[in-house]
């Protein structure tokens, strides 16, 4: 279990988009077990339709950044009775360097008595 001074990313999904109609839908989330600049490895209860048409919406939160990208999925598997995705995001530079950022607040925590003094 989480301790209040550890850091945490949340991930939440959505359809955005299939072949030319915009979705307006909830978001759902999922349980991240991989986030990398490029993309994400994570869990869902449910099975979600790979087809090219459809364009998924990330939503990644760490309670200091709040990012939202598109993607696809890349391949889907089998863990423990729940599906297993591994996506690849549709970015920029500057998302991707947000993505790094919150996983050295990971890393490192999120607490000032603990930063770490670089180049000192």
């Amino acid at each position: 279990m989480l301790q209040e001074q550890q850091h945490q990313i949340t991930v939440r999904i959505k359809v955005m988009k299939i072949g030319d109609l915009t979705i307006h839908g909830k978001s759902h989330s999922v349980t991240p077990l991989e986030l990398l600049p490029s993309g994400l490895v994570f869990l869902c209860p449910w099975e979600i339709p790979i087809h090219s048409n459809v364009v998924l919406g990330y939503e990644i939160d760490d309670n200091v950044d709040h990012i939202q990208v598109t993607g696809r999925i890349e391949s889907r598997g089998l863990f423990y009775g729940r599906q297993l995705y591994h996506t690849e995001f549709h970015t920029d530079g500057d998302k991707k360097t947000r993505i790094v950022g919150m996983l050295n607040r990971m890393m490192f925590g999120h607490n000032d008595s603990q930063k770490i003094s670089l180049y000192n």
